[in-house]
């Protein structure tokens, strides 16, 4: 219990250390973290109502497409056309494609995705009523952790988060074995107090001591000598004395 205790405050040291370190890095590293993901600052094409661009597209790549939020926002409208006129229908973005605030207050929803897209040139057409940004996400993610703020920031809160959540778990472990070692304390079956041997076996919860073992009688087949027999023999010296 000892050792389960010590671990837990271990932990929960490391732990508040590498958050203490993330959020420190955090306001360090916005600046770039406005750079690289702000559409309007970092984008592959910005298009105007009606306007189409030339992109070249990596196999590995990730690209998104996104609209300033407000109404009509979440519609694509949008075309994707590579050299030989097939167009590449993208997928709709999941929970894990989030919304993105600009420097400037400005939020951007992604409304098409591109995954795995085959390499080659593309032309991109906005059918939309609103601006359209195109983005490089994989681009922007190598800039990121090529910044050291940003590297720290990022292994500080993955890794002193769960730290925290396991030294919390062997807090409540801990509280839990005290509680069960800890029972009331239980009087013996002759009703008189423990002595403090047996507190100390109740409280950690040991099991009570053996019996102690008879020792073996030294004059084995001799009759044992009562407190009576002696009295009476006592008595026969005395009266035989007073006697004569």
């Amino acid at each position: 219990m000892a050792e389960v205790t010590l671990w837990a405050k271990r932990l929960s040291g490391v732990s508040l250390l590498l958050v203490l370190i993330g959020v420190i890095s955090y306001y360090n590293a916005m600046p770039a973290m406005f750079d690289e993901l702000d559409p309007s600052q970092r984008h592959l094409l910005e298009l105007e109502t009606g306007e189409s661009g030339e992109v070249n597209l990596d196999q590995l790549g990730e690209y998104v497409a996104l609209r300033v939020t407000g109404e009509d926002s979440q519609s694509a409208e949008l075309r994707l056309i590579d050299a030989i006129g097939s167009e590449e229908s993208g997928s709709a973005p999941t929970r894990l494609d989030l919304e993105r605030p600009g420097e400037d207050g400005t939020l951007y929803v992604p409304v098409r995705v591109f995954r795995s897209a085959q390499a080659g040139d593309y032309t991109l057409h906005n059918d939309g009523n609103t601006t359209l940004w195109f983005v490089d996400d994989v681009s922007a993610q190598k800039a990121l952790f090529g910044n050291g703020w940003f590297v720290m920031m990022f292994f500080g809160c993955c890794l002193g988060i769960p730290l925290g959540v396991v030294a919390l778990i062997l807090v409540l472990a801990g509280r839990g074995q005290r509680k069960k070692a800890g029972g009331p304390v239980v009087m013996s079956k002759e009703g008189r107090l423990p002595t403090t041997d047996e507190l100390y076996r109740q409280y950690r919860g040991l099991p009570e001591t053996e019996k102690e073992e008879t020792v073996a009688d030294p004059f084995p087949g001799q009759t044992k000598v009562t407190k009576e027999s002696q009295q009476a023999e006592g008595d026969r010296d005395w009266r035989g004395w007073d006697e004569g």
